[in-house]
């Protein structure tokens, strides 16, 4: 019992008596008993046996932090557990031959309390949670750095007035007036050898050149007053051409403020930033981010929080890890253009593992599963499972008109 509880499971006893030598181990599935085994190899093969858990119940507990753990109605009436957290866990059992006992429903207040509680009492086997950084607990084996992101309202797009001037750069601009300049000193010149010259009317005829419209017969007095007009022309060609395919281009995807993308652009945004208590402190304390930031925290409650992210309320920005964020944003993937983006700097890196008891006995082969359906990207599809099955419950929706 004590080799169980401190999870050694490969345990070899050899006993001796007089001339004959003994072997004994134990299957701890479904309950624990004593093996004797004939010979060495009867050992060495034993591993088979302790792949399958023969019905042995691995206890945690419910909550409801979407995409890794929920519960829901389907359309049959039924109750439904659901997270591709818990999916995966499914998923070991349904492979290992266990069975999955919840021991309770637990509310998102009070889970880090219970869950330290369960696992010192050695009551609970894992939670559907990544692990705390400052929580000191084991836990199955990293998987991939969990990065901490702030989410952050799309930029607000540009009045329309403001497209006409954007195709083209200051210097752009300059270019083109020059060339203006450049085309109407040019025809003074060449029509001043003859004695007669119109400044107003060689003015017009560089517009009308540079942007390729019509103008009043034209009358070649030289060869030279014939070549500047063909080159105008095909500057103009050239131009308003590449003009108007980048206003169309702009008018058709729509211009936008600067992003924040960094810290440091975040001080220029105009959003409060929305934190639920377990988090504000930490928060708050952070090195890498601006006073001006942190001046700008609301704290409210988590049940709050959660409501007004998953709304996608644009009225705030939102932290959380890159999991969590990923299933909500999901509800704007119709969108042309999105409601919230993510910041290219993570908050917080930490690792993604999955907190169990210590001396959980089957944590190798634990291990060893998720880092294979990791490596395959069955993880990654549990993980777009589940935002299907978020919507499917009802929890988040698919937004299909930007809110004004």
């Amino acid at each position: 019992m004590y080799c169980f509880r401190e999870g050694f499971i490969n345990v070899l006893l050899i006993q001796q008596l007089q001339q004959k030598v003994l072997f004994y181990s134990y299957n701890p599935y479904p309950s624990i008993r004593i093996l004797r085994l004939t010979q060495l190899e009867d050992y060495l093969n034993r591993w088979r046996q302790l792949l399958n858990l023969q019905k042995y119940p691995i206890r945690t507990i419910l909550f409801s932090i979407e995409p890794r753990i929920f519960s829901y109605v389907n359309r049959k009436g039924q109750l439904v557990y659901a997270g591709y957290m818990f999916n995966a866990f499914k998923e070991f059992s349904r492979r290992h031959n266990a069975t999955i006992r919840i021991l309770d429903e637990v509310p998102k207040e009070r889970l880090q309390i219970t869950a330290i509680a369960l696992f010192a009492s050695r009551k609970m086997d894992f939670i559907c949670y990544p692990k705390d950084l400052h929580v000191n607990q084991t836990s199955t084996a990293p998987l991939h750095l969990l990065k901490y992101y702030i989410a952050v309202p799309h930029a607000r797009p540009l009045a329309r007035y403001l497209y006409f001037a954007r195709p083209f750069t200051w210097t752009m601009w300059l270019a083109v007036a020059g060339t203006i300049g450049y085309g109407m000193l040019m025809l003074y010149s060449s029509s001043n050898r003859n004695g007669v010259s119109e400044i107003g009317k060689h003015f017009l005829s560089s517009w009308c050149h540079l942007l390729f419209i019509p103008q009043p017969v034209i009358s070649f007095s030289n060869w030279q007053h014939l070549t500047i007009h063909f080159m105008m022309m095909l500057t103009g060609f050239i131009l308003t051409n590449f003009y108007l395919a980048l206003l169309s281009s702009m008018l058709t995807s729509g211009l936008f403020e600067p992003q924040f993308n960094t810290f440091d652009d975040l001080v220029r945004a105009p959003y409060p930033l929305l934190l639920e208590n377990s988090y504000a402190e930490t928060f708050k304390r952070a090195q890498s981010m601006p006073d001006a930031v942190k001046k700008r925290i609301i704290v409210v409650d988590v049940s709050v929080v959660d409501a007004s992210r998953i709304a996608l309320n644009t009225s705030y920005m939102y932290i959380g890890y890159i999991d969590r964020l990923d299933g909500i944003l999901y509800q704007q993937r119709l969108l042309k253009v999105p409601l919230f983006k993510l910041t290219t700097q993570s908050f917080i890196d930490g690792f993604m593992s999955v907190p169990v008891v210590t001396g959980l006995p089957y944590l190798s082969m634990l291990n060893i599963y998720l880092r294979r359906i990791f490596e395959c990207g069955i993880l990654a599809k549990m993980k777009s499972d589940a935002w299907l099955e978020t919507i499917e419950g009802g929890i988040t929706h698919i937004v299909v008109r930007r809110m004004s």
